[in-house]
């Protein structure tokens, strides 16, 4: 399994057998991003995970591309494309299990984590991709929640480090939950270098300190999932 991040939280994971795109957010360099996928999952509705435009252009252009999103998301997107294209968008809600691109996923999570109270929740579904029965890594992408998956071992976690929701020391206690071997920082598009500096240092201490390792992606570089594991 090979992992390449295109920036913020939008990320590519392709085995021989096809490849899927992550969250195409505004925030990210979307460049030739759906040309070869099998499938766009998505975790929720915000801007910053899902550029409405570049999906639908996507969508119009390739027959074969299935979108997978929560239901308010899902219906935006259809209602933007002709009946025939619409069919390709599919709601998908927590405890779902797939199989697109050779990779099983399994959705899990449901909501978003709460920005303020006066706020209004939306839907928010993390994937859960790999399966160590085929010899595939089990990586997760949680969008924007720290939900922490019951029973599952987790190969590599993308960790979202920064945003409106969140603070360093919940996405820290939200990692050594989960077990990753590998911690890999996303959802870091609001960060300039001296911060990503600091949340890079912390967090790889507090990993090193609890037995994970703390790899970040280098932007738009293709790597083995595997790789990243090694230690």
């Amino acid at each position: 399994m090979r992992i390449k991040t295109r920036g913020h939280s939008c990320i590519e994971l392709s085995t021989i057998d096809g490849s899927l795109l992550l969250d195409p957010g505004v925030f990210s360099d979307l460049t030739g991003a759906f040309e070869g996928k099998n499938a766009v999952l998505i975790t929720h509705e915000h801007a910053d995970h899902a550029d409405e435009a570049a999906i639908v252009q996507a969508l119009n252009a390739n027959s074969v591309l299935e979108v997978y999103a929560p239901a308010v998301l899902a219906e935006k997107l259809r209602e933007q494309l002709p009946a025939a294209v619409a069919a390709q968008v599919h709601t998908v809600c927590a405890g779902a299990d797939l199989i697109v691109g050779g990779i099983k996923v399994r959705a899990v999570g449901g909501t978003h984590a709460t920005i303020h109270r006066s706020i209004d929740l939306v839907a928010n579904v993390g994937y859960i991709l790999g399966d160590h029965a085929v010899g595939q890594p089990v990586v997760y992408h949680p969008g924007d929640n720290y939900h922490v998956p019951v029973g599952v071992p987790v190969d590599l976690l993308l960790l979202p480090v920064m945003a409106p929701w969140a603070k360093m020391s919940e996405a820290a206690d939200f990692a050594v939950a989960v077990k990753a071997a590998t911690w890999a920082p996303i959802h870091d598009g609001l960060l300039n270098e001296r911060g990503t500096a600091l949340f890079d240092r912390q967090l790889g201490a507090i990993a090193g300190r609890d037995g994970s390792e703390f790899r970040r992606l280098e932007a738009g570089v293709e790597t083995k999932v595997e790789e990243l594991l090694a230690r």
